[in-house]
């Protein structure tokens, strides 16, 4: 029996975790969100606690995701750090038309994009040409969309609405943004 090429493994490992991202969205995004308590992280995956932390956007706890991990603060001064997955780490992106705002680190609890629940076609392409997304996704009530890439990587990320269309190269390193807010969507060429 032979083994499969690395880039091969490799690919599988990326579509797994993207299927589990998807599942874990789901499980929470149907669910009402428990009451923002450290309580409530105990044993919860990033994918859950990233889900979380939207969901509770507008109470009085902080988060945000680093390249490493998801963090909360809450008012009684406890911190609970949830470590990101070793082969996939959270870009959130807010394409945007007419207003943006400068961010490096993503703060779910404070980061608000121009365009609220707005579905958008998203691609995105690995350097060596491997397409990881290809589909309509709607941005959240915070006007960002989560997007779960693997690491290691730059990646060509398009998005399309209406004939308007930007495109752009993220970074999924260790010092890598986990906001981006610089792609501008503008009229598609011969639209």
């Amino acid at each position: 029996m032979t083994t499969p090429p690395r880039s091969a493994r490799r690919s599988a490992l990326v579509a797994s975790a993207l299927v589990l991202a998807a599942l874990a969205f789901a499980a929470v995004g149907h669910a009402q969100a428990p009451a923002p308590s450290a309580a409530a992280l105990e044993g919860v995956d990033a994918y859950v606690a990233m889900d979380l932390a939207n969901a509770w956007k507008g109470h009085d706890v902080t988060s945000f995701v680093t390249p490493q991990a998801v963090h909360f603060g809450f008012p009684d001064g406890t911190e609970v750090v949830i470590p990101l997955p070793d082969e996939v780490m959270l870009v959130s992106v807010a394409p945007y038309l007419v207003r943006t705002h400068p961010c490096l680190t993503h703060f779910m609890s404070g980061c608000q994009g121009e365009l609220v629940e707005v579905p958008l076609h998203v691609r995105a392409v690995l350097g060596d040409g491997t397409v990881i997304i290809d589909e309509q996704r709607s941005t959240m009530a915070n006007g960002f969309m989560d997007l779960w890439l693997p690491r290691g990587q730059s990646i060509e990320l398009t998005f399309e609405r209406d004939g308007y269309r930007t495109v752009g190269l993220v970074t999924t390193h260790a010092d890598s943004p986990t906001c981006i807010t610089t792609l501008q969507l503008a009229q598609a060429d011969g639209g």
